[in-house]
């Protein structure tokens, strides 16, 4: 089954690349209204997610908003497609001295990533400097080499989610290496207020920034609308040190979530907001089945 899987990707993806570019991000864009109007969870997710972080917006920009950031990680996720050409003429790399500035120190350094824009291009730095990641493996074997060959070309060590994945961390990080994790999505972590909102977040990210006292920068994305797009690298965050551990990552995490929030709100509509990062879809099914 994985094997046939395997067989329709490529094929798929060898009828894509014969269209013309502009043709396959129009595709991206309908698919991306398609999956506003068919997918409904993830729908009502993304338009509660926007009600809850823009509660003076009214539900025609929420509306809008939820769209255009439906299309634009349409885009995002098929471009990946043809990466290698993607890379090489549509993506531009602002203030990525910061990264070298900081790397300089020669103590490694750790950037946060966002679900922003195309994101997948933020590894676009990896041509610069090689670039550590963590990431899950596929349950397709086929595809799951196809996208680390795929990364490995990109000058990024994809490590995968496993009993062995803190040890490989540990050594690369012991070289003093750039490592960067999307650390904006719910996960195990830190208790934190995000868009006034009590929620949890992944303290990967800032727990080695701490550990092995790495300079801690975010890199994240913007699509523009001729399907290029920008990578921005924020100044190194001053990160508090009080010499208790427990209390510094707790408290630095919700500094990185501060910086973030901060940043999609400038950017509202380039942010994955399907992502349930409040936990709101109970409650919406709650409020729906009391209203019967």
């Amino acid at each position: 089954m994985y094997k046939i899987q395997y067989i329709i990707f490529k094929i798929f993806r060898s009828i894509l690349l014969l269209l013309p570019e502009k043709l396959r991000f129009k595709m991206a864009e309908t698919l991306g209204n398609i999956g506003y109007r068919v997918i409904k969870k993830r729908r009502l997710i993304a338009l509660a997610n926007l009600k809850l972080a823009f509660p003076n917006k009214s539900n025609k920009e929420i509306e809008k908003i939820a769209k255009e950031s439906y299309r634009i990680m349409a885009k995002s996720f098929l471009s990946t497609l043809w990466f290698d050409d993607y890379l090489k003429t549509k993506v531009n790399l602002m203030d990525f001295q910061r990264v070298l500035r900081a790397k300089d120190k020669g103590k490694g350094v750790a950037i946060a990533l966002i679900h922003m824009g195309n994101m997948e291009a933020t590894l676009k730095a990896a041509e610069n400097c090689e670039v550590v990641t963590v990431a899950k493996k596929q349950r397709n074997p086929y595809i799951d080499k196809f996208i680390t060959d795929a990364r490995e070309k990109l000058n990024i060590i994809l490590l995968k989610k496993s009993k062995q994945t803190s040890r490989e961390l540990r050594e690369k990080l012991e070289e003093k290496c750039v490592l960067a994790l999307f650390s904006d999505h719910r996960d195990k972590g830190a208790n934190v207020v995000f868009f006034g909102e009590e929620t949890v977040s992944p303290t990967g990210i800032v727990n080695t920034a701490l550990k092995y006292d790495m300079p801690l920068i975010i890199g994240y994305n913007i699509m523009n609308k001729d399907n290029t797009c920008t990578t921005y690298f924020t100044e190194e965050l001053d990160l508090v040190r009080t010499g208790s551990f427990k209390h510094d990552v707790m408290e630095n995490t919700q500094l990185l979530m501060n910086n973030i929030e901060h940043i999609i709100t400038n950017y509202p509509d380039q942010w994955m907001w399907f992502h349930d990062r409040w936990k709101l879809y109970k409650k919406i099914i709650k409020e729906k089945n009391g209203r019967k």
